[in-house]
């Protein structure tokens, strides 16, 4: 079954998976709809996050086997009070209730000013824990519906915005986080957090400097960690992965910048070229998972505690690692360069045991088209037909003796469920050339449309997953 989206004017809209990513048709276009097949309880199910989605009647829309159905539902903009209206270079609208006070532009859907400030609290908890640390008064909220929204805000305020989507505001008037909110939603979340951490980990500096490797590590650092323990886990772990490869990779060629190279905040800034930019966001973070996961998970915030007391960063590294900040660069590096993550390797490792069971079926199913278009005696025709049985319940076998981690166990049900299926599809095939009963043909007919479908749903679901744990290009 295909099912779509349409949205107030009448227009598909894209299909955004429940992994915050866009689906797209093999010519590259953003798809609007995705075709599902059921599970062998017979249900479908699917979720759409709808909170950036404009008011108005919505429908959705069903295809099956040709046959088409609609149901229409409503979105409403969320009805709130205490709001009054500011101009800060736009009119925004402020709301004080809840936890923090919230300023936000026209594009910005009530729904998403709410749950923006949800996450918000929700960070500063999740921060609590990770660091021992009591946050204070939560920051005040700045959300722009759209970046040119944001730069006019921006100049208001005093500040130049550069390439930055957010960035946070500790000087003169209207200190807070403000950010754009017209990316995906887990994008969004992430965004706020990077700021947030950005203020909490300066308050812990005493209003010292941080080296920029420093502050922008942590901020990546936990922006990633605080979304892996969230909703919707799976939509930041290919830009985590992407990033400890990039870091990765620049080890092994001997290409890092050096630490000292990434020291200061205005360096930082300067670099435009988006490869740098990406590489000193990598680099930076990972060098705070290095020292995090190797010193203990309090090392980065002790460092910059050090450094609040007015103890420099080589001085700082030493103290918390008992090395020379040469000798941490250099664990750093060696570190670096033979990284893996362990959930990921195990992905990796039960895909390069599946891919080749499901070769193999495809030769088994090529042989059989093959066999069709070839003229075969009765004798040899059925010593075929029970080779691709047998073929065919040995790759069963084979998938069901894989111990699938975690993060494939729903990869491997429907695997085992196409297998399964294709056993079916070739066992009634079989039982109509051994009794000539028609039943039999039509009713493995029937089944090759299931067939496709679950061995496109399959190939599908194995790339998404290759593309969460970022297994390829």
């Amino acid at each position: 079954m295909r099912v779509s989206f349409v949205n107030p004017q009448g227009i598909a809209a894209s299909w955004i998976t429940a992994d915050d990513v866009h689906l797209v048709d093999v010519d590259g276009a953003e798809a609007t709809s995705y075709l599902m097949y059921h599970t062998e309880s017979g249900t479908l199910n699917w979720e759409r996050y709808g909170v950036q989605d404009e008011t108005g009647t919505w429908s959705v829309d069903f295809d099956l086997d040709g046959n088409e159905y609609s149901t229409a539902y409503t979105m409403d903009e969320l009805q709130i009070g205490g709001q009054v209206t500011v101009s800060v270079g736009v009119d925004l609208t402020k709301n004080s209730g809840g936890t923090s006070t919230v300023y936000y532009s026209d594009l910005v859907p009530t729904a998403l000013m709410v749950d923006r400030r949800e996450h918000l609290s929700d960070a500063a908890f999740l921060l609590e824990q990770r660091t021992g640390t009591k946050m204070g008064q939560l920051p005040d909220l700045y959300l722009m519906g759209n970046r040119e929204i944001m730069e006019r805000v921006s100049a208001a305020t005093g500040v130049n915005l550069g390439y930055e989507d957010g960035y946070f505001k500790n000087y003169g008037t209207r200190p807070g986080i403000y950010m754009r909110t017209d990316l995906l939603s887990t994008d969004v979340r992430r965004l706020l957090t990077h700021e947030y951490v950005h203020l909490v980990f300066d308050d812990l500096a005493n209003g010292k400097v941080l080296p920029a490797c420093l502050t922008e590590g942590l901020s990546r650092f936990y922006e990633f960690d605080i979304a892996l323990s969230g909703p919707r886990a799976n939509a930041s772990q290919p830009r985590r992965f992407r990033a400890a490869d990039l870091a990765r990779t620049a080890a092994q060629e001997d290409s890092l910048f050096s630490l000292a190279a990434l020291d200061s905040q205005s360096n930082w800034n300067s670099r435009t070229d988006l490869d740098l930019v990406s590489l000193q966001y990598a680099e930076a973070y990972m060098a705070i998972r290095f020292l995090n996961e190797t010193y203990g998970a309090q090392s980065a915030k002790k460092v910059v505690e050090s450094i609040g007391r007015g103890i420099g960063l080589p001085n700082s590294i030493e103290a918390v690692t008992g090395h020379r900040l040469p000798v941490f660069e250099t664990q750093f590096i060696l570190w670096l360069r033979d990284w893996e993550d362990p959930s990921r390797a195990a992905i990796a490792e039960y895909l390069a045991a599946l891919k080749p069971i499901l070769a193999d079926l495809d030769d088994i199913l090529a042989q059989r088209s093959k066999d069709l278009s070839t003229v075969l005696t009765a004798g040899e025709a059925a010593i075929r037909r029970v080779s691709r049985l047998t073929s065919t319940e040995a790759l069963i076998d084979q998938a069901q003796s894989l111990s699938p981690p975690d993060g494939a166990l729903d990869l491997h049900q429907e695997a085992e469920e196409y297998l399964g299926r294709v056993l079916d599809w070739l066992t009634l095939e079989f039982k109509h050339a051994d009794t000539r009963d028609d039943v039999y043909r039509v009713a493995a007919n029937a089944m090759i449309p299931e067939v496709n479908a679950r061995e496109f749903l399959l190939q599908r679901n194995m790339s998404s997953l290759e593309f969460i744990f970022h297994l390829r290009e």
